[in-house]
């Protein structure tokens, strides 16, 4: 399914956008190895479960993941520690690809990982992912995970036989996924042969995770060009967290690097720090990038209050895109422009109904007389002729006093009081 809007002709300037003309430069784009066709996948259901009070009841994960699936997302990750959740979404919606995330305490035991394969295959998932850990970092956790201390050649060999396995039960309509934990501190050779042994065995998917947010946003492109290099053929994916704040950054990193798959989740929810929103990467993809994901734009805001009302994990008033102060402004400079579209375009990139969102006007400290006029127009009042330095005064004074911002009532009665 077709996303709306999407960029294609990559064009600063429309009617709905006014972007910088060096998004497009030949200069810029030449130096980008850009997939010629991107999977988007929302992990809502499985990452955004991983936070502190975060619990769903069933009927909450279908109303999500119809959601979802309404804004045009064509691919849901699930757990696998419920796969009725996946029946019953897949039987609902059976043209969305569901991907099922095993995690290293099953895939490097063979009895476990045969298990779950089973169950997440007879289930109705179309992936079934298998998370491995092949880092010297990380070998303290093969105890935990294998049941015995075993090495890292012994992990391979046990990742191989497990992807047989899978491979054999997936058939030739599914496929198998392979999620390499802490894919960036392991030396790229020493990736891709590790990555080929598991495409040889029968993996249609390879997926780098950062784990952590280990390195800057350029290691990604870099690392994902290598992977593309050394494993023709195969799908790359990416998962990134923003740990150091550059979950989003590393994402658009990976795609420049030619990432045929990256993982977003609504509002960012995931676990410490998060990781990359699906409104946000969904703009810039389709609209600074040019890349068809199959996101309706407009549906964002809607859903992240959705979601953000489900989990209990209220959405941030300054979130890109969808937050109420998205497109608002505050400052006075910001409102001394002329009325309508010459006016808009001074201090905005993107019109906020693109996304279901809207621009209000909002008055802090720095708030003058057009601020005042703004919002008294936006409210159907007018301020008295003569009186606006009097209503500024008195709003950065209740400003300063009650440490908020003023509700529409509250401005009204400093308009009419005075």
């Amino acid at each position: 399914m077709a996303g709306y809007p999407v960029n294609s002709k990559l064009e600063p300037v429309t009617d709905q956008w006014r972007i910088s003309q060096h998004c497009f430069s030949d200069e810029i784009r030449s130096k980008m190895t850009l997939p010629k066709k991107l999977q988007l996948c929302d992990i809502t259901l499985r990452e955004g479960r991983q936070l502190p009070g975060v619990s769903l009841r069933r009927d909450e994960v279908i109303l999500i993941a119809d959601r979802l699936v309404e804004a045009g997302v064509s691919m849901l990750q699930m757990h696998h520690d419920d796969p009725n959740e996946m029946e019953e979404i897949k039987k609902r919606h059976p043209g969305v690809i569901i991907e099922s995330l095993v995690h290293p305490t099953a895939v490097l035991n063979p009895e476990k990982a045969k298990v779950e394969i089973d169950i997440n295959f007879d289930h109705g998932a179309d992936y079934a992912t298998l998370c491995f850990s092949f880092s010297p970092h990380q070998m303290c956790l093969f105890e935990s995970m294998a049941g015995m201390r075993i090495t890292i050649e012994e992990a391979i060999d046990r990742a191989i036989g497990t992807i047989q396995y899978a491979r054999k039960k997936a058939g030739p309509d599914r496929k198998v996924g392979c999620m390499i934990q802490d894919a960036t501190r392991i030396p790229i050779q020493r990736l891709a042969e590790v990555c080929k042994k598991l495409v040889d065995a029968g993996a249609d998917m390879i997926e780098l995770d950062d784990i952590n947010g280990m390195a800057i946003y350029s290691v990604y492109t870099h690392v994902v060009r290598e992977m593309k290099r050394l494993l023709p053929n195969t799908i790359i994916g990416l998962h990134t967290h923003n740990d150091i704040g550059l979950g989003t950054a590393s994402l658009y990193a990976g795609l420049e690097g030619g990432a045929d798959k990256i993982d977003v989740a609504v509002n960012g929810l995931g676990e410490r720090a998060q990781i990359a929103p699906l409104a946000e990467v969904a703009t810039v993809i389709q609209i600074y990038y040019g890349i068809d994901c199959g996101i309706k734009l407009e549906k964002m805001t809607d859903l992240s209050q959705l979601v953000a009302d489900l989990t209990k994990v209220p959405l941030s008033d300054t979130m890109p895109i969808v937050g109420k102060t998205a497109f608002t402004h505050l400052v006075e400079v910001h409102y001394a422009v002329p009325e309508g579209e010459e006016g808009f375009w001074s201090f905005l990139s993107m019109k906020p109904e693109l996304f279901g969102n809207s621009q209000k006007t909002h008055l802090g400290h720095y708030s003058g007389a057009w601020a005042m006029r703004a919002k008294a127009k936006e409210l159907g009042i007018s301020i008295p002729q003569g009186k606006e330095s009097d209503v500024v005064e008195k709003v950065r004074s209740e400003i300063r006093w009650r440490k908020r911002q003023l509700t529409d009532a509250e401005f009204r009665k400093i308009v009419f009081d005075r």
